[in-house]
């Protein structure tokens, strides 16, 4: 059934928002995400663990909005 599918992505994306969200706050502080979320230092440089959070964070992404596409 696709809503499970449509569910399962929701619960990705939460997951993998919240370790980005995480690791933005352990670099920069709890302003982090505020002042850099749409910048380079929000995405990391490769390699870094918050490369990798923003990496996972943007494919969670990306298959939420595919399945909402489906669900609609």
């Amino acid at each position: 059934m696709q809503t499970n599918r449509l569910a399962e992505t929701e619960a990705v994306l939460a997951r993998t928002d919240q370790a980005w969200r995480s690791e933005m706050t352990r670099l920069y502080g709890p302003d982090g995400v505020l002042r850099f979320g749409y910048s380079q230092e929000g995405r990391g440089a490769d390699g870094t663990p918050v490369r990798r959070a923003y990496e996972a964070r943007r494919h969670a992404v990306a298959l939420w909005r595919h399945e909402r596409r489906v669900e609609a």
